[in-house]
């Protein structure tokens, strides 16, 4: 009997680990805006060579930008969120412009109009 009570309190201990463990997976999953902003940076970059103080501006506009659609995604009306969420894009789109030559900003929108279209 107590090799029974031994095994199944293993058992339980087994699935209550893999549970807590999958739980921090879960969490650990969320990327923050610092890390997007930084990816999107990066894809600029390789896009149109960004200078070093360029980067700079470019990920401190994205990092403002993907903090306040993070809060908005918190929100529950779907009317607000797309409405505000054009907004920040919008002026997210005038900081890069502000930030790239004209040159530069025109690949850039051709590319945003190509992942638009996929």
């Amino acid at each position: 009997m107590k090799k029974y009570i031994s095994l199944f309190s293993f058992i339980a201990m087994f699935f209550l680990g893999m549970q807590f463990s999958s739980a921090q997976a879960s969490r650990t999953t969320q990327r923050t805006p610092e890390a997007i902003a930084k990816q999107k940076t990066y894809e600029i970059h390789e896009l149109v060579v960004l200078t070093g103080e360029q980067q700079s501006g470019v990920f401190r506009a994205l990092v403002d930008a993907e903090e306040n659609i993070k809060a908005l995604n918190e929100k529950s009306d779907i009317e607000a969120i797309q409405k505000y969420k054009a907004e920040i894009l919008s002026r997210l789109n005038d900081k890069i412009k502000g930030i790239l030559t004209p040159d530069q900003y025109k690949t850039y929108l051709t590319s945003l109009e190509e992942k638009n279209k996929k």
